[in-house]
């Protein structure tokens, strides 16, 4: 199967810092990854080797994986397996995270590698979700 890069960037009205604490703290994570999903739970460990599982058994679907480089500020790397009726999909995709300074705000750019046949489908969950990510940081 051949592979296919996503790659989406948002620009969201808060400092790197708080951006951050967006990806890698639960709590954070919890006010918008999936946050009008019936039943959401958040679990993450943002630290290399930690782990991560955001899932609504309400809604049968999730994602799990694992946390590989963490560069505070700078950029997370994670491994990501889809989760689908409780099941967790064999394929393994890595999904890169960078945060940049871009005025008073922060430039999130999210690189998604699939192998999936579904990359659309990934294309358009990353995009309704990173949306979520501006308004939770709006001031």
């Amino acid at each position: 199967m051949t592979e296919t890069t996503i790659e989406l960037a948002q620009r969201v009205p808060a400092p790197r810092e708080r951006a951050w604490a967006a990806w890698t703290e639960q709590s954070q994570l919890a006010r918008w990854w999936w946050h009008r999903v019936p039943g959401t739970v958040i679990e993450a460990d943002a630290r290399v080797g930690g782990g991560y599982r955001f899932e609504s058994v309400d809604a049968g679907f999730g994602v799990t994986g694992e946390y590989l480089e963490v560069v505070p500020m700078e950029r997370l790397v994670l491994t990501w397996r889809w989760i689908d009726d409780g099941v967790v999909a064999e394929a393994v995709d890595t999904v890169t995270v960078r945060f940049a300074e871009d005025g008073d705000g922060t430039l999130v750019t999210v690189e998604h590698v699939t192998h999936a046949a579904g990359a659309a489908d990934y294309e358009l969950g990353w995009r309704d979700t990173i949306v979520h990510l501006d308004a939770a940081l709006a001031p």
